[in-house]
């Protein structure tokens, strides 16, 4: 299960922002909301953490920090088993390409 922006979502957020309803960092909350889940799996720069972690206190996202080989993750609030379930499912694909490197 991927949790991929549609393309309707996308121009959506794009349209919103040329309109002047959005800004780039409220755009990236809205993107985190319409996909549900968003893992991070390499470095995401500072505003932009900064913004989704605004938005978690906000209670506009979920937040799951990084724990063991399972990857942090910023979700919508309603769809927090979509993220555990991603994690995971990350996990376990970093565990196998782990064990395939080994065997």
């Amino acid at each position: 299960m991927n949790m991929k922006l549609n393309q309707n979502d996308l121009e959506s957020i794009k349209d919103r922002m040329q309109r002047g309803e959005l800004t780039a960092a409220q755009a990236n909350v809205e993107m985190v909301r319409a996909q549900r889940v968003r893992l991070v799996t390499s470095r995401l720069p500072a505003d932009i953490r900064s913004t989704l972690n605004a938005a978690v206190k906000a209670g506009q996202l979920g937040h799951m920090k990084k724990a063991g080989s399972k990857p942090e993750a910023y979700f919508h609030p309603t769809f927090d088993f979509l993220a555990k379930a991603e994690r995971n499912k990350a996990a376990e694909t970093a565990m196998r390409a782990l064990l395939a490197v080994c065997a």
